[in-house]
């Protein structure tokens, strides 16, 4: 039996729920849109593996010393977090948070270093080595010989370096420094004569002390790199660096502290002595 009534309060009501669903509706989109709904309501999502999130970051870098060779093994701290360096100085720590964070950096047979690294999103690559390397705790001493040319040429020249670092507060002397073929004859004295004592103090800014035996002053806080001179036709083999040094007090009283570097030469004519 149709009841004109009963429809007429049936479309009421179909009104008023159609009314009161797109309110509702209109709500959750501003409060959406306004950021009011809880974040733990929105549905996240992992992060490709090729990207990090917005607010993190990697470092990736390499350990070297204040001359520039890497450091195996060193230990790289980083908030709760801790990696070692492989045998090429390299680490990776990812993710980092956003913005200024410390690395200290530890190492046998070096002074603890703190650097400060501005981490951004990606892949951040600070600089570890020369002014911001590590600072050995005592005297330095490098020696490495190599060649400019392949094992079977015979055009092949024998080139050197020698590189020190005094970490200390006050100033050292080197009166020796005097390398040996394998052979054992003398292939290259720094010290032989006063032309030898002019020119390498002349071309790498050293002061010389002449008493009571001729040596290069060091400076404290110092790095020094000295280039040995090309050398035809070397013999191949091991050659050895006889160096001898002392603070300012020892010199003058003639005391000394020696050492001995042995090392193989390489046939390489693209060799980078700091990756050795």
């Amino acid at each position: 039996m149709y009841d004109p009534e009963f429809w007429r309060k049936f479309r009421r009501v179909g009104w008023l729920t159609m009314i009161f669903c797109l309110g509702v509706g209109y709500l959750v989109i501003s409060a959406y849109t306004l950021g009011w709904v809880p974040v733990r309501l929105i549905p996240t999502t992992t992060v490709s593996g090729l990207l990090p999130p917005s607010d993190r970051g990697i470092i990736e870098a390499v350990v070297c010393d204040v001359l520039g060779n890497v450091i195996p093994g060193a230990e790289i701290h980083i908030l709760d977090a801790k990696v070692i360096t492989d045998d090429q100085g390299r680490f990776r720590i990812k993710n980092v948070p956003v913005g200024m964070v410390e690395l200290l950096v530890k190492a046998a047979g070096f002074q603890d270093a703190l650097i400060r690294v501005s981490v951004e999103p990606g892949t951040n690559y600070p600089l570890i080595k020369q002014d911001t390397g590590l600072w050995p705790t005592s005297f330095y001493v490098r020696f490495h010989v190599f060649t400019n040319s392949l094992e079977d040429d015979d055009t092949r020249l024998l080139f050197g370096i020698v590189e020190m670092a005094n970490p200390s507060k006050e100033a050292l002397l080197v009166s020796r420094i005097e390398v040996k073929d394998p052979a054992g004859k003398t292939a290259y004295d720094l010290l032989e004569s006063e032309a030898v004592l002019n020119h390498i103090s002349q071309t790498y800014n050293l002061q010389l002390v002449m008493e009571p035996i001729p040596a290069y002053l060091i400076p404290p806080q110092s790095v020094t790199v000295l280039e040995l001179d090309a050398l035809p036709k070397p013999l191949r083999g091991e050659y050895n660096l006889w160096l001898a040094y002392a603070n300012t007090a020892d010199h003058a009283r003639g005391r000394f502290l020696a050492m001995h570097i042995a090392d193989e030469m390489d046939f390489d004519p693209d060799l980078n002595p700091h990756t050795h």
